[in-house]
This record gives C-alpha cells, structure tokens and sequence, in this order.
C-alpha cells in the first residue's frame, strides 16, 4: 500500500512540475494578468449589484450617491 501512495505522489510531482515547467515567465505573466483582470471584474460586478439593490431599496439615497458618483 505504501509504495501505491508513493508512486501516485511522484507520479502526480512529475505531472506538476512538467506543466509549471512548460510555460515560460512570460506565459505566467500572462496567465496571472488574466486571472487579476477577471477577479478586478468579478469585483467591481459584485459591488455595482450590491449598490444598485441598495438605491431600489432606499430610494432617498439616490440624490447622495449621484453627488458622490459625479
């Protein structure tokens, strides 16, 4: 049973460290420049949702938050 677990895990090291290896600096670069622009849009979505519930529900903030907002 121990030398299952063994191989796996190596098996699984090997696979892991070909696929970071087979992308360059620059991929990687990349590759985080894209997962940071949809977490910045995942982000900014969540919270215009959020504010725009927040004006349906009081309505008497809208004057506020379009001073803020302009």
């Amino acid at each position: 049973m121990q030398e299952k677990l063994s191989s796996a895990l190596s098996y699984f090291c090997a696979s892991l460290l070909a696929f970071f290896g087979a992308f360059s600096l620059q991929d990687w670069a990349t590759v985080i420049g894209i997962l940071f622009a949809a977490g910045t849009f995942a982000n900014n979505w969540y919270y215009r949702k959020k504010s725009y519930k927040l004006l349906q529900q009081h309505p008497q903030l809208r004057e506020l938050y379009e001073d803020v907002n302009s």
